[in-house]
Parts: structure tokens; C-alpha cells; sequence
């Protein structure tokens, strides 16, 4: 079984045969009847050395682009045919990124969580606090992962509203105060509900975090070889092409802010800039001082390289064009 090969051009390639989450499973192989034929030994003897009996009822065979006797293919594992789109642990495989119905799964549950007849029983400060724990539990695992479009976003806040102001009898009432001051901090006159669009922001940016702090993770390397690295290691290259690069686009798109807001703990110095990267503090050398930065020698350089270790405890070794006599 050959699994799922990902690599960019001519680098190297991560190989990924099976992923595993509590007992839920995905295998990657070719579709060809002698991976099958293998695929189900593997399971037979499994059964055999743990006791326990896999459910092919509820398995499924998933092509991917065109595959020549797919029946043929499930009857030799005893499974049954699927196909793309599908769900995995709950979220949308192989659909197109922003397409609005991969949020109707969502929509729907919070339609029920958020049934307009339940607030004949429930007071304001109830209602308030059924809208906070439903948004903190039903859409933020799609949220954290895919950028949700505006109409859906447009639908899920008047959802919110019309639970909140409506009157005890369904029928509907004037919203007494602006959405966005229901939203603001409870300090500032608010109810402390949290706004969509800023919500799904910081969750997409949370990756870009994640990328730079995370090590040996799986999905980090998977990054890395379909897009390749950059800046030390920090962040992949940019993600171009039109299929298979739309949620990790989409992503990138919150780069700018996620590293305006982040600063660096020196450790070696070895992968961050001495002028350009913010390691004291916030600041970045370049902006406080840009005439010297306009002088400098080497603007890219790392603080390793203008830290010189040869005197004493270290100094550091700043170099400049010219020197400065005055």
C-alpha cells in the first residue's frame, strides 16, 4: 500500500498511508484490488489479535477523480461506495472552499440549539447565556479551520438577534439596541457576545501561530512539503494554484496582522532578524531607529550574527558603511 504522496515540485515527499482519531480511521491507497486485497488482511488480522470487530457497514470506499470498477473494488473489502464530498470528523472533505453549503450542517444545529419557541420560557439573561454556549460549542470547530462566508455569517447574527429580542408569544419585536454594542465588553454597556467575522480571524490566524511554534507535528510537515518554508523556518511560501490550496489561502490571508502582533524570545538567535524581527519587546530596531537601520551593513541579519562572542562575555559586533565620527 503505497498511501497519499505530498510534495512540492521536486522536494521531498511526505508520505501518509492512514490517519487515526479515537476509532475513526482514513487509509490512503491506490485504487487498485491488490491494495484492497492487502487492506483487508490487515483488518482480518487486527480482529484476530484485539478482540474487536470493525463495522464495514458503516465504512466506505471514497474515490478520488476517476476510478474504473469501483464496485468491484467494495465488494473486495465489503464496504460500500461513497464519494466526495464527504465529512470526517465532521468537516467538509473535498469541497470547494467558501461554497456556502458546507455551513448548512452548522446552521442547522444552531437553528435547533436556538428554536425561536424556546424563549417563551426563557428570560433575557437566559437567552443571552443559551447564545453564548451555543457559540462557543457548535460552529467554532468548522470556524477554526474554514473561512465562513458572509451570507451564512449575515444569517447566523440575525438568528442571534431574533432569539434575543424576540417577545414570549413568536412573534417578533423591535431590537431595542445596535448589534454591536450587544456585542461590546459587559464594562462598556455589552452582553459580551461574540462578533462572527472577528471570531473566525482569530482562529484562521491561531494557524499562522501554530506553523512557527509547532515542531514535529504531522501537519506542519505536510505544509511544508506541498508549499515549502520561509523566513527561517517561521511561515510557508505563498500558497498559489486554483485546486487544493483554498484553506490554507485562506489562511495566509491573516499573516499580516498575526505577525504584527507577535514578538520574539531570543534563544540562539539563529532564526530571527537583528533589524527587521521584533525581539525587544515590540519594537523593531528598523522602525526606531531608521537612520542607523539606512547605515547598516547587513540589513537581514540574524542576532547571532552581529552578537561577537570572541570578547569577554560577548559583545555586540554592529557594522555600518561608514564610521560615525561626529
Amino acid at each position: 500500500m503505497s498511501g497519499c504522496s505530498i510534495r512540492q515540485d521536486r522536494g521531498q515527499a511526505v508520505n501518509i498511508s492512514h490517519l487515526l482519531f479515537a476509532d475513526d480511521t482514513i487509509v490512503f491507497c491506490e485504487a487498485k484490488k491488490d491494495h484492497l486485497s492487502y487492506l483487508s488482511w490487515i483488518l482480518f488480522w487486527f480482529e484476530a489479535a484485539s478482540g474487536l470487530k470493525i463495522n464495514l457497514d458503516k465504512s466506505e470506499i471514497i474515490p478520488v477523480g476517476e476510478v474504473e470498477d469501483l464496485d468491484e473494488l467494495a465488494a473486495e473489502l465489503g464496504c460500500r461506495v461513497g464519494q466526495l464530498p464527504a465529512t470526517y470528523l465532521g468537516l467538509p472533505l473535498g469541497v470547494p472552499n467558501k461554497v456556502v453549503f458546507a455551513w448548512d450542517g452548522v446552521e442547522e444545529r444552531m437553528r435547533r440549539r436556538l428554536a425561536l419557541w424556546k424563549r417563551q420560557y426563557i428570560s433575557k439573561r437566559g437567552r443571552t447565556t443559551l447564545i453564548k454556549s451555543t457559540m462557543a460549542s457548535i460552529p467554532l470547530y468548522q470556524m477554526s479551520l474554514f473561512c465562513m462566508p458572509k451570507s451564512v455569517a449575515k444569517r447566523m447574527v440575525k438568528l442571534q438577534r431574533d432569539f434575543l429580542w424576540g417577545g414570549g408569544n413568536m412573534e417578533k419585536k423591535v431590537h431595542l439596541v445596535k448589534w454591536e454594542v450587544v456585542c461590546g465588553d459587559k464594562d462598556k454597556g455589552g452582553l459580551g457576545l461574540r462578533k462572527l467575522a472577528p471570531l473566525n480571524k482569530v482562529l484562521l490566524g491561531k494557524w499562522i501561530w501554530r506553523f512557527a511554534c509547532a515542531k514535529d507535528a504531522l501537519w506542519k510537515e505536510m505544509l511544508k512539503a506541498k508549499y515549502g518554508q520561509e523566513d527561517f523556518g517561521w511561515s510557508t511560501k505563498k500558497a498559489n494554484g486554483a485546486f487544493g490550496v483554498g484553506v490554507w489561502k485562506e489562511i495566509l490571508k491573516e499573516s499580516a496582522w498575526c505577525w504584527d502582533n507577535i514578538s520574539f524570545k531570543v534563544g540562539k538567535g539563529t532564526k530571527v532578524r537583528f533589524w527587521t524581527d521584533p525581539w525587544c519587546g515590540s519594537l523593531v530596531l528598523a522602525q526606531n531607529f531608521p537612520h542607523l537601520f539606512g547605515m547598516a551593513t547587513f540589513k537581514n541579519a540574524t542576532v547571532e550574527e552581529m552578537w561577537d562572542q570572541n570578547f569577554g562575555h560577548g559583545v555586540w559586533d554592529l557594522r555600518f558603511l561608514r564610521d560615525f565620527n561626529d
